[in-house]
């Protein structure tokens, strides 16, 4: 499932600068072998910060969809395979609702984040990976 057409149903959370919450659950395909369900639950809060050292200057905000899933898969990912897939995933999402140069950024900004641990919740020490 891409992005394209997917409702995304979220609000701000008050009190939290750049904080959303969804209020209905979003589809989001995960890695194969995955355990869990596959959509983003009611209530989860995102700020778009697994995107990496860009940040501050990519529009994170114009790509909620990407934004929202690519938090929740690095939460999910145990270790440094999974969360390339969650990178690839948000270069997928972003080139549904942006052009290819700005997939790429994303792609990059995850991609560098992911070397310096940003987003990511297992750890750095892995079995090769």
């Amino acid at each position: 499932m891409s992005a394209s057409g997917v409702v995304m149903h979220m609000r701000t959370l008050p009190g939290q600068a750049d904080w959303m919450a969804l209020d209905k659950p979003l589809p989001c395909p995960m890695w194969p072998g995955y355990k869990g369900p596959e959509f983003v639950p009611v209530d989860f809060p995102w700020n778009g910060n697994s995107a990496g050292i860009l940040v501050p200057i990519y529009p994170r905000w114009n790509h909620p969809i990407a934004s929202c899933r690519h938090d929740f898969r690095c939460e999910q990912a145990r270790n440094s395979k999974e969360r390339a897939w969650a990178d690839r995933e948000y270069e997928n999402d972003v080139g549904t609702t942006g052009w290819w140069i700005t997939k790429k950024i994303g792609y990059l900004g995850v991609r560098v984040g992911a070397l310096l641990g940003i987003g990511s919740n297992f750890d750095r020490v892995e079995e090769g990976a």
